[in-house]
């Protein structure tokens, strides 16, 4: 069967009509859970795993306040640090030669400013201080997405992969052990944040060890433990693919990559000064690059089934009854070709023409009360990394073309081929 409304299970279908994507991601004043098969390979202690809408609401209010924009640009100091030693790599690639990775480069910097917003600023994993930049980060956080599908139809497979030794799991699925390696990580900086009970320390888990308006159940370390973890794999891998995309659009494109440097120039006639996000928003192709990277790398190709409790929902003359597990696919608003005329080609200019009528269309983030958490911070990193770099450096694309780009799987976020996804460049 084809069309907008379409049955892919006994108690699911699948809505492709962007125009009603604002009715199923709705606010809060409509309710909507999540499904709970859906998040059946989600640790249990992760806010993104509660499925209730009131439980859901409880635990992301503990979270919310560190990423408002008002938080954000609060933070902008330890991000510029952070982008800093990122550029002091590329300074050192520029004076040997060597090549870079841009995954690696933005996975280590989102690890490193994500883990001192989680653990604290003296607490983070400081990935960046290390003479050359390993992918571990990179194979663990890529290990998790491509298990999570295969876990969440063979459930049984998580719970083995606890009690196995990892170098065992690791001969069948070498993903587990990359997960594992990171996992590990995570929960001795949680078990340390934790044991600190600070008072004075900004960070998100003593916030929330010491928020008295979530129940003793809220607060244990198991937990925080599964929070911190999804906070860093959420984090890292999303921002940072953008992230390289987007450059890897720019740099193959001279035409755009000339007239953003231009912009850049202009604003930032000494490049040597840190940029503030508030200053770089006011530029209009650089915001419409962003934009044009946000939609085009569509990173998040899972379906994102909502419930509606108490309401039915009407699409396209379908009444669905309320309790119908409904989704839709980021993925496929944002390559709408009766949105985006030739959806699969970066072209920034359509932002400056009709950024008003498409905006309502750039979902990279999902949409409603339980959309994604981090929005502020990604478009910080986006505004302040790419203007700093691009600014900076003169960067060649090596060994590189549109194959290390091109997302084939969908491993809730999506994956190029295997081995595929990396996007080497030369400093300048």
């Amino acid at each position: 069967m084809y069309g907008p409304v379409v049955r892919i299970g006994p108690n699911e279908i699948h809505v492709n009509d962007p125009d009603f994507y604002d009715v199923l991601y709705a606010g809060p004043t409509r309710r909507r859970h999540k499904d709970p098969w859906f998040l059946s390979s989600i640790a249990p202690g992760m806010s993104f795993a509660a499925s209730n809408y009131d439980h859901h609401r409880a635990r992301r209010s503990g979270l919310s306040p560190f990423f408002s924009k008002t938080a954000v640009r609060g933070w902008e100091p330890v991000i510029h640090e952070n982008l800093q030693r990122l550029c002091q790599h590329f300074e050192r690639a520029n004076e040997t030669s060597q090549l870079l990775e841009l995954h690696t480069c933005f996975v280590n910097f989102a690890v490193d400013t994500v883990s001192q917003y989680v653990f604290g600023k003296d607490s983070g994993f400081d990935t960046l201080k290390e003479p050359i930049l390993t992918e571990k980060w990179k194979k663990g956080v890529n290990g998790i997405f491509e298990l999570l599908l295969l876990v969440r139809h063979f459930p049984w497979m998580y719970f083995l992969s606890r009690v196995l030794p990892v170098w065992f799991s690791r001969i069948f699925f070498p993903a587990f052990g990359h997960a594992a390696a990171i996992e590990r990580d995570v929960e001795k900086h949680t078990l340390k944040a934790y044991n600190r009970h600070s008072a004075s320390e900004l960070s998100i888990i003593d916030h929330l060890i010491r928020n008295d308006k979530l129940p003793p159940a809220e607060r244990t370390l198991a937990r925080l433990t599964d929070e911190a973890k999804f906070l860093l794999v959420a984090g890292t891998d999303a921002p940072s693919q953008v992230m390289a995309i987007t450059m890897y659009h720019v740099l193959s494109n001279p035409k755009i990559h000339n007239l953003l440097r231009e912009e850049l120039q202009i604003a930032l006639p000494d490049a040597s000064v840190d940029a503030s996000w508030s200053d770089l928003e006011r530029l209009p192709y650089l915001t419409a690059v962003i934009s044009e990277g946000l939609r085009l790398s569509a990173v998040v190709t899972s379906r994102l089934p909502r419930i509606a409790p108490d309401e039915d929902l009407v699409c396209h003359g379908w009444r669905i009854p309320a309790g119908t597990s409904i989704s839709m696919s980021n993925h496929f608003v944002l390559r709408d070709a009766t949105i985006f005329a030739d959806p699969l080609t970066f072209h920034p200019e359509r932002w400056l023409s009709s950024s008003s009528t498409l905006s309502r269309y750039l979902v990279p983030f999902s949409k409603g009360s339980q959309g994604c958490l981090g929005p502020n911070m990604a478009w910080c990193w986006l505004y302040i990394g790419l203007a700093t770099l691009l600014r900076r450096f003169r960067l060649e694309l090596v060994n590189t073309d549109e194959s290390n780009v091109t997302i084939v799987r969908d491993c809730f976020n999506g994956q190029t081929s295997a081995g595929k996804n990396r996007i080497q460049v030369r400093v300048c």
